[in-house]
């Protein structure tokens, strides 16, 4: 056999160093490529910038601040109103302090009667506030009068039951019950009151003479 003939053998050879030359070919191409930097994008185009605003001059100036000025005060104006209006609307509604003294006083006066009632509002809206002031005290001095001649002539005894016709305004019209009595005065027990209620003789009237013993 010559020694050039390729046996099988020698083939088989050369074929894996050709398929191991182009694997190393292979490798280093995807090496290359895959170190290559991939291609920078394009930059966006820059935006055109808004214009600038004109510089205002020293009176446009002037003009801006007056006007911004104004308008504050205006507004000043209108919440000082505002609160104001605010303020003389809450004091309307609230009564002044002596007002609610006098209201309170009112609701501690006896009770009238229609036909009395009638005749208050009949005197009140037919005469004047002098008229009105001298009726009130011959009124007073006539019940200071019958007042005097029922003490001197009116004796009450413990356990009569009496009603309260003038003193304080809270018991008047109330019916009760002699405790004590002295010359011209009497302690008078009444429902509702704490204790006794220390009257003049002549701010009650009895109703009975029954002992409150034997009651």
């Amino acid at each position: 056999m010559s020694e050039n003939k390729l046996t099988d053998a020698n083939v088989s050879e050369i074929d894996k160093a050709l398929n191991a030359a182009k694997a190393r070919s292979a490798a280093k191409k995807g090496t290359a490529a895959s170190t290559e930097k991939p291609a920078r994008a394009p930059k966006p185009a820059k935006e055109p910038s808004a214009p600038k605003r004109p510089r205002l001059t020293d009176e446009e100036k002037a003009a801006r601040a007056s006007a911004k000025s104004t308008e504050q005060a205006a507004k000043k104006a209108a919440r000082l109103e505002a609160r104001a209006a605010k303020q003389a609307a809450r004091a309307a509604n609230r009564a002044p302090a002596h007002l609610k003294k006098v209201d309170k006083a009112a609701e501690r006066l006896p009770r009238l009667t229609d036909q009395a009632q009638l005749e208050f509002n009949s005197i009140t809206a037919s005469f004047g506030r002098d008229q009105v002031a001298a009726l009130a005290a011959h009124l007073s001095h006539f019940n200071r009068v019958q007042a005097t001649t029922r003490a001197l002539d009116q004796r009450l005894t413990a356990g009569m039951q009496v009603r309260i016709v003038s003193g304080d305004p809270r018991f008047v019209g109330q019916v009760g019950t002699v405790v004590k009595s002295q010359r011209i005065r009497c302690y008078i027990e009444v429902t509702g009151a704490k204790k006794p209620l220390y009257c003049f003789t002549s701010d009650v009237t009895p109703i009975s003479s029954v002992n409150a013993a034997t009651a």
